[in-house]
Order: C-alpha cells, then structure tokens, then sequence
C-alpha cells in the first residue's frame, strides 16, 4: 500500500517527525518561504503549518489529493476553515497539548503576586530584608473562579484542589455532569462568579466573553486577577485603573491585546502586576506534546478515522476509548444501511439510546450521513463536509433520543415510517455489536469482514452458501441467522478471514433463494 505524503512547513521537532516518518513520506522545513507553498499543495495528501502560513481558499480549492491540513498549535486563525469543510479536507490542530503547561503558569503568576515573588527578588538584590513589607497571602481556602472550563481549565481546577481552594466555573457551553465530573461547582451567570471569587482567571478561546470594567467592579475588594488564554479577553485600562485605585489588589498577565506590548500600556506601569511575554504554553514538554497531538490527528484523519481534535466537526467531549467506540459503531451503522437500502424515498431516523448524552447528536449527525454517502457520490466525502453533500443531495437525517432503559449505548437508522429498515448497533465491552438487521433482531459483535445474504426462508440455503464460500477457500469464522417468519425472508450473516472476491460475490447472487449478497469490510 502506498505511504501517504505529508509536507511540514515548519519546525514540528524530531519526536513527530519521527513518528510521522514510521507511517508517511514526510518532506520537512524548518521554514519553508511562504512563496513556494502554493506550488507544492498538488503533490501531498496533507499539510501541516505552524504561524508563518495561512491557507487560505486560493491555496485549499482544485486539490484533490489533499485531505487533511493541521496547525501546530491551539489556534486554526490562519486556515480558511469554511473552504477546508466545503472541500471536505480535515483540519487538525492540537487544543489542550500545552494544557498542563498553561495551568501550571497560572499557579506561578498567582504565587508571584500572592507572594510578592518578583517584588521580593529585586529587594533583596538590592540589599533590603523587609519581611514585614512583603507579606503576602495563602491560597489556602481563596475562592477560585475560572471562566471556561475546557482542557486548561480542568487542568486548573485540579491543581487548585491540591491546593484545597473551593473552586467554581462559568461555561455556558458544559452540561451539568462536566462540572460535577472536575468536582467544580457550576455558576449560571458570570457577573455572579465574579461576586464570590477572591481570584478570578480566565481560560477561553478568543470568542470568550470580555472582562470590562464593569464586571470587574464585581469583584470584592482585594481580589486577584488572572489572564494566561488570549490577549483582549480583558479591559487592560480597566484593570490598570482597578489595580490603581487598589479594588484589585494584584494580577499576573501573560497574554496582551497588542503583542508585545506598546510602552504607553498602562499595565505596564502599575503596581502589584506580574507579567510574563506569552510563556503559558511554552514548555519542552509542551512543544513536544504540540508535535505529537498534530501527527496522530493528521495519521488518523489520513486512515479516515476521526480524530479528537479534528477542528471543522463538531467532536464530543468523550473519553478518548469512549468516542472510538462510538465512532465505529456510527461507521457500522451507516454502512450497512447504505447498502441494505439503495433507493431512499424518506427522510432517515438515526436514534440515540437513553443512555448517550445529548451533546453526540451533532457529530454522531454529521458521521453517519458520512457513512451512508460514502459510496454513494462521486465526490469527496466525509464527516466534515456530509452536511454540505446531503443537503445538496435533498436528503434529511432527523436525529432523536429514544427513552428506554438499555444496557449498552446503543444507535439506530432507519427510513421514516418504515421500521423493517432498520439496523442498529450497540456497544458492547469487547466492541461494536450488531442488534438489528433490516429489523430483524440479531446479537452479533460486527467483525472486520461479514458476507451477509438476503435470501427466501428454505432448506438447503445455508448450506450451499457455504460450500460456495469454502470452494474459494475463505474461511468462516461464524455464521448467524435471523429471520421474520418461518419461510419468509432471512439474513445469513457470515464472518469472513479474507475480503471475499467479486467472483464469489457473482456466483452466490445466482444462487436459488438468494435475493441480494452484501460484503463489509473494515468500518
């Protein structure tokens, strides 16, 4: 099988090269002029930035050999991520890789300020030994209050129970069991966490809402003030009149609007602030981490898994073991349909057991119209672009969330009104378990390869199915039968070591009995 290409603009450091090199032919650049990209998007199958490039629609559009573009970082600011999604190109980038380094700057810009770290330094080295004029402040017991509870914010949240804070959090965008999951108490409205925090810090994307002057009134008198996400989140003039006027006793700033920073900023020339030139993310580790994540999302887009930190689909926030599951048992699902059922004549129903959270729906949507169209358009498609490819097709996918107790996470797809069309898939402990076959019921783990027959109830066509199957020596694994009624139509269901050949698959469909003969292999 031929190795992908993968062509890395900038420096990704050896460890991801490395990795990337046991599966992919890698060209790499320490930094290639941003001139002589555009020549080269024609001949590799992904490509993967860092700052100096943007890829825009011009550099995206008329490649059709490109599937997957990611950026070493956190942010996708500089990837034309409508254009990526309407060409169905994947685009990867590599959240919460500085996580742990970020929260970790957080705690070292509040021990600076609580302790007068960087104000006790210069007074030693300037001869002094006033103990009593830098007495600081415990985090012991100080109310936390963190805006945005994402990956840096968790991280945060776990480090301040070590220090045994009593921590709350604002994010409209979590559901109830996240917070109680991080054992972080939940707060409804911000101007509210901002009443009760003693320090306040923020970790959003730049979208996050804006700490102006007004809100940080809200805070009580004395309150610390944090900042190591994005440059903008907060008012700096604001702030620097509150650290002023000493409502805010002190603040650590990593990140500024305009950077660096222009000498008339005003917090610049405030007391009781500890700033640092952008280092919240900047760690060894990190800048490993950064590399790693990015290669393992470009391999796995590239071997049509869906990867967590794929950017232009709407992905869950699952345990990693979690969301594959469910990722193949979408894949499952969407696939047999397809082929069970060539000709569509209403809308289709993909329902979702009691068990599942509800915010799946919006990707496990996007996923199995992927699976379904997958062999059905000439065109390029995936789960990034399925929505755009369905609606052109006039096709619908109604999504709903059924109500019975069920041990299993479990997933169903059929035709409006038309239950003898349904397949449905379950999740079992050892994989992806088959329930339902064109509404028959079935309790079948999915295997990598399944022959599977529509044929008449009769005597006789199990068996001559499988002397066929064994006269071009494939192996049967198992065999499973399920039927409506007696002498009705049935469904043989064969697990298979090899891909069966289009020869066999002739042969069987002019077998008496035999109505149609489906192959699977590898969802």
């Amino acid at each position: 099988m031929t190795k992908p290409r993968i062509l890395v603009t900038e420096t990704l450091g050896p460890k991801a090269l490395e990795y990337l090199r046991q599966h992919a032919d890698v060209d790499a650049y320490d930094l290639l002029p941003p001139a002589e990209l555009a020549p080269l998007m024609d001949q590799y199958d992904a490509v993967i930035i860092r700052s100096a490039h943007r890829l825009t629609r011009d550099l995206l559009q008329d490649h059709p050999r490109l599937r997957v573009v990611a950026r070493a970082g956190a942010g996708v600011d500089n990837v034309d991520l409508d254009s990526a999604t309407e060409f169905g190109i994947a685009v990867i980038n590599a959240p919460g890789a500085n996580a742990i380094a970020a929260a970790e700057h957080t705690f070292g810009l509040v021990l600076a300020v609580m302790r007068n770290i960087v104000r006790g330094d210069a007074h030693v080295r300037s001869g002094g030994w006033n103990r009593a004029a830098h007495l600081g402040q415990e985090l012991y017991q100080k109310r936390l209050g963190i805006i945005g509870l994402g990956r840096v914010g968790r991280q945060v949240s776990r480090i301040a129970h070590g220090f045994r804070m009593e921590v709350s959090a604002y994010d409209p965008f979590l559901s109830a069991d996240i917070f109680q999951a991080h054992e972080v108490r939940q707060v409804e409205q911000l101007e509210d966490l901002a009443a009760q925090s003693d320090i306040l810090t923020i970790h959003t994307p730049k979208s996050g809402p804006h700490l102006d002057e007004s809100l940080l009134r809200k805070l009580p008198h004395g309150a610390i003030v944090l900042n190591v996400a994005r440059g903008g989140l907060i008012d700096e003039a604001a702030l620097a009149l509150l650290l002023n006027e000493g409502h805010i006793a002190g603040a650590g700033v990593d990140v500024f609007t305009t950077e660096p920073p222009k000498p008339d900023n005003p917090l610049l020339h405030v007391p009781h602030l500890v700033t640092t030139p952008h280092l919240g993310g900047s760690t060894h580790e990190a800048m490993v981490e950064v590399g790693m994540m990015t290669a393992r999302g470009v391999l796995e887009a590239l071997n049509n898994q869906t990867p967590s930190n794929l950017v232009n689909v709407p992905i869950p926030d699952l345990p990693e073991q979690n969301f594959k599951n469910l990722d193949r048992a979408v894949r499952v699902l969407g696939g047999i349909f397809s082929q069970l059922n060539e000709k569509v004549s209403a809308p289709l129903v993909l329902s979702l057991s009691r068990g599942l959270n509800p915010s799946v729906r919006p990707w496990l949507r996007q996923a199995a119209l992927a699976a379904f169209l997958q062999n059905r358009v000439d065109e390029r498609v995936n789960t990034v672009n399925a929505l755009l490819i369905a609606e052109r097709q006039g096709m619908v996918l109604l999504v709903d969330q059924e109500h019975r107790a069920v041990d299993e996470p479990r997933l169903s797809l059929r035709l409006e009104g038309r239950p003898d069309t349904e397949i449905e898939t379950a999740i079992g402990p050892n994989g992806v378990i088959l329930k339902k076959l064109a509404g028959i019921p079935v309790d079948l783990p999915w295997p990598d390869r399944a022959l599977v027959t529509r044929h008449h109830d009769a005597p006789g066509v199990v068996g001559r199915v499988g002397t066929m199957v064994g006269q071009h020596e494939i192996n049967i694994g198992q065999l499973h039968l399920g039927r409506r009624d007696p002498h009705r139509e049935a469904f043989m269901i064969l697990t298979l070591d090899t891909d069966p050949p289009e020869e066999l698959l002739n042969e069987l469909q002019q077998l008496p009995d035999i109505q149609e003969v489906y192959a699977f292999s590898h969802f």
